[in-house]
């Protein structure tokens, strides 16, 4: 998708997603996937202190070159985790997880956002995905069956 967009339209923002751009979701969706592939050898994972790089939101070619390294880099075995969060600034607390559960979260956390970025390319109007893009494959199956 990156590669039919040029870096005008990746960094547009659009009222209807609150004034985000393709590369703010973007950028969200690398910096989730690295806070899990960082955290892999020290066995902890904090989603709340990633470093929200405003670059990769504006630089669509530092944006595809981070998502591929990424991508790469994110095939690993399965292990325990302990996943950091902060119910509020003054409380932090652990729970438990594995590495195979917090890339499925991504995963449908991802889709979440895919399908944001599928609203801001209508506003686009010149780019064309799949129907199922930005669609948790739970919907796809079960409209499948309704077929």
């Amino acid at each position: 998708l990156l590669t039919q967009l040029n870096n005008s339209e990746y960094s547009m923002k659009f009222e209807a997603l609150f004034n985000a751009s393709i590369g703010d979701h973007t950028r969200h969706i690398i910096e989730l996937l690295s806070c899990a592939i960082d955290g892999y050898d020290s066995g902890l994972i904090d989603y709340f202190n990633r470093s929200r790089n405003i670059t990769i939101a504006a630089d669509i070619h530092l944006a595809q070159t981070m998502l591929s390294a990424v991508l790469k880099s994110c095939i690993k075995p399965d292990r325990m985790l302990l996943i950091q969060f902060e119910d509020d600034a003054t409380i932090q607390n652990k729970v438990s997880s594995t590495y195979y559960r917090e890339m499925v979260y991504n995963t449908e956390h991802i889709i979440h956002h895919l399908a944001l970025i599928k609203v801001a390319l209508y506003f686009i109007g010149n780019i064309n995905v799949h129907s199922d893009f930005g669609m948790a494959y739970a919907t796809i199956r079960y409209n499948e069956k309704k077929e």
